[in-house]
């Protein structure tokens, strides 16, 4: 069944709001407190009490890591090594100053040799020691002999190419030919 809350013959204009004055168009008991509906309101939730302790105040302490310790202790040997090694590089310029100091010494006394070495050997004198002493003579025209050839030497190396040579014969003439080269 349909209930009708309207206004009963009464026209309200605006918001349809309830008209308080007639309370008689609206069933019911008005008198009585309106049911008040139950609002359920969760319990918060039980949160364990914290207790604050008072921060005393950090004390910042300054360390080394290991690792740095080990990075500063590479670090002083490749310096202890770097020193060596320039130690050792000014040895050797030094070593190789003295070298070329040597080998200019060297070169010049090389040099008088030669000097001394061509202004022992007169070829006159020695021409003359052979005839006096050694009973040697100079040739006459008619025992030198000049070989004048106007076909130009060439040679030629022939080959049967009839013969194919199998691959070990092949490998045995390279390697006979290689073993030439060290006799």
């Amino acid at each position: 069944m349909a209930v009708n809350y309207g206004y009963a013959n009464d026209y309200v204009r605006g918001s349809l709001a309830y008209n308080y004055d007639n309370t008689a168009a609206y069933p019911g008991d008005w008198t009585a407190p309106a049911p008040q509906r139950r609002v359920v309101i969760p319990a918060p939730p039980k949160t364990a009490e914290e207790v604050k302790t008072h921060a005393q105040p950090v004390k910042y302490t300054q360390s080394i890591s290991p690792l740095a310790i080990v990075g500063f202790i590479c670090a002083a040997v490749m310096i202890v090594l770097l020193l060596m090694v320039k130690v050792q590089l000014t040895e050797i310029t030094d070593q190789a100053v003295a070298l070329e100091r040597q080998l200019t010494e060297l070169e010049v006394a090389q040099n008088r040799l030669l000097i001394d070495y061509e202004s022992a050997f007169n070829l006159t004198e020695i021409e003359e020691y052979a005839t006096t002493q050694l009973g040697m003579q100079r040739p006459r025209d008619e025992q030198i002999y000049y070989l004048d050839s106007t076909v130009p030497d060439k040679a030629v190396i022939l080959e049967n190419a009839s013969e194919e040579k199998s691959l070990s014969n092949r490998l045995f003439d390279m390697l006979a030919s290689i073993s030439e080269y060290f006799k």
